[in-house]
């Protein structure tokens, strides 16, 4: 299994990840599912597939990505009460439940593992800012444009001469730039009259990447 190096998973050496994952439960999402899981006891780490997070008590701009090796909540590690959130399924994905006092001896045992969350924490916060300071400016047009042009640059795969987008519903689009689903349809007839996309179920063909970031504007290529 390949964990992007930013994750805690892809940080993590292959024997401490072993040791950690002999302690999980596993569990499945299915896309487009939802739930909220609830970290008093636990540490969730996302296994495999893309998920949108949120704070239980969060709205939908709060909403933030996680990608395979990512812990969720991880802000709530070391937290002794836990934490809430709510997660929706872009892509069918796996889910691993750990101890939380199991998971935090292991750290404790454990140098190297415990700089491995640290790297991976720093780094999910980095992309959460960049999010933020980046994607979530401007109007509602020019915010669904930088979305789709991060998305690209961080999981999207070559097709042709343009970028596919795959697992992303419209109102997955919708909730991470905090706009309406009627807004992002309306962005989407505009933007296939233009050439500029073609769009399947869940998946986002962009034809013409320069075209797309010339409507996102000054935004910064966002890299793994």
């Amino acid at each position: 299994m390949h964990y992007p190096p930013h994750s805690f998973f892809g940080s993590l050496d292959r024997v401490h990840r072993e040791a950690l994952l002999s302690m999980a439960l596993l569990h499945r999402l299915e896309k487009g599912g939802s739930e909220n899981l609830f970290s008093e006891r636990t540490v969730t780490i996302l296994l495999r597939g893309i998920l949108m997070e949120a704070p239980f008590a969060g709205g939908p701009f709060h909403t933030r990505l996680r990608t395979a090796g990512d812990i969720l909540e991880s802000s709530a590690v070391f937290d002794p009460t836990g934490g809430n959130i709510a997660v929706h399924g872009v892509q069918s994905s796996v889910l691993v439940s750990i101890s939380r006092r199991g998971f935090v001896a292991h750290l404790g045992e454990r140098p190297r593992a415990m700089a491995a969350l640290a790297r991976s924490m720093a780094q999910r916060e980095k992309l959460d800012l960049f999010v933020n300071v980046h994607v979530r400016q401007g109007n509602t047009s020019v915010r669904i444009a930088r979305y789709l042009c991060f998305l690209a640059d961080f999981l999207g795969e070559k097709a042709g001469d343009g970028v596919r987008i795959s697992g992303f519903s419209q109102t997955d689009i919708a909730d991470a730039v905090g706009t309406s689903r009627a807004s992002v349809e309306n962005f989407f007839r505009e933007q296939r009259r233009a050439g500029t996309v073609t769009t399947a179920y869940r998946v986002i063909d962009i034809v013409t990447p320069d075209g797309l970031r010339t409507q996102a504007g000054n935004m910064p290529i966002r890299q793994h």
